[in-house]
């Protein structure tokens, strides 16, 4: 709620300075002219602006007439400076939502892994025994919807605390150590080796589904306060490119996602191996998302060379 209305604080101090915006700065000799919403990157020094279009290779510098050194100046407070082209440009994989997504899945199937087959620490045990009991006798005689809604909510619980800014991906780190550390618990308490509780968890579909649904809230998150929040002036104004509407969309496709989990984890229950049978329409949802994926990408790719 803070970075929508942050956002929404700019969008009107951007449609204020619309109305004095130079579409055509004066400017002296050996400078260009540049329109001021073609200015996609800034880095301020005195009355030279660094500029940077959508197209790589165009990369110059702006220097504005003294007329004009107070709109820059305005302009520049109330957006910031975005990206700075002296900053050392990062791997794609740290900048791309997919590739950053995975790096964190990884690390936390790694985290749950290590927590379920490492030693307790001292006093760790019992604690985590308290938990096992209390989840259990939750869902131990509820109903289908009862045991439904205690799993549903305990997960978008964990998920949506990941998308905190800065705080998410301690929130992610502690949700997979603390999974593991249950699921250990219940090898003990089942008399089964944790290999075995491992191996049997990742052979149900809702273990892949809800697990998936965490990395992608906390990059979520992340990129609500980094990448989503550097788009240019002219990218602004349209309100589904803010990184707080990004956000908003982002957490209505992770509760999506922890849905059909929570359905399909609670059939479980009841289903017992017969979970297993679920990964064929789990399957065939997969296969339609990335054929619609890859479909749109060639519609894009078709429309852009044409």
């Amino acid at each position: 709620m803070s970075l929508l209305l942050y956002d929404e604080l700019r969008w009107r101090s951007l449609r204020r300075l619309d109305a004095y915006s130079p579409s055509n700065p004066t400017v002296g000799t050996a400078s260009w002219l540049v329109p001021w919403r073609s200015v996609r990157m800034a880095d301020w020094n005195g009355r030279t602006l660094w500029f940077s279009s959508h197209h790589p290779a165009h990369k110059l510098s702006v220097t504005f007439n003294r007329d004009d050194a107070a709109l820059v100046e305005r302009s520049l407070a109330s957006w910031g400076v975005p990206y700075s082209m002296k900053r050392p440009k990062f791997p794609k994989a740290l900048t791309s939502f997919p590739a950053l997504a995975l790096i964190f899945f990884a690390v936390s199937q790694l985290t749950l892994i290590l927590a379920a087959v490492l030693p307790f620490f001292p006093g760790e045990q019992q604690t985590y025994s308290t938990i096992l009991n209390s989840t259990r006798s939750q869902v131990a005689n509820a109903t289908f919807m009862e045991a439904f809604r205690a799993i549903y909510f305990n997960n978008i619980q964990v998920a949506w605390g990941g998308m905190l800014p800065a705080l998410g991906q301690l929130s992610f780190g502690l949700a997979s150590y603390n999974t593991g550390r249950v699921i250990q618990m219940i090898a003990i308490s089942d008399h089964y080796p944790p290999a075995v509780v491992l191996i049997s968890l990742y052979l149900l579909p809702h273990t892949w589904i809800e697990e998936s649904a965490y990395p992608i809230a906390t990059v979520a998150g992340l990129m609500a306060i980094t990448r989503w929040r550097s788009v240019s002036p002219g990218e602004f104004v349209h309100r589904a490119n803010w990184g707080s509407w990004k956000l908003v969309f982002a957490m209505a496709g992770v509760a999506l996602i922890l849905f059909a989990a929570g359905l399909i984890e609670t059939a479980g229950l009841y289903l017992g191996v017969g979970e297993l049978l679920l990964w064929i329409p789990v399957g065939a949802v997969v296969y339609l998302g990335i054929a619609l994926m890859r479909a749109r990408r060639r519609r894009a790719s078709t429309l852009g060379s044409a």
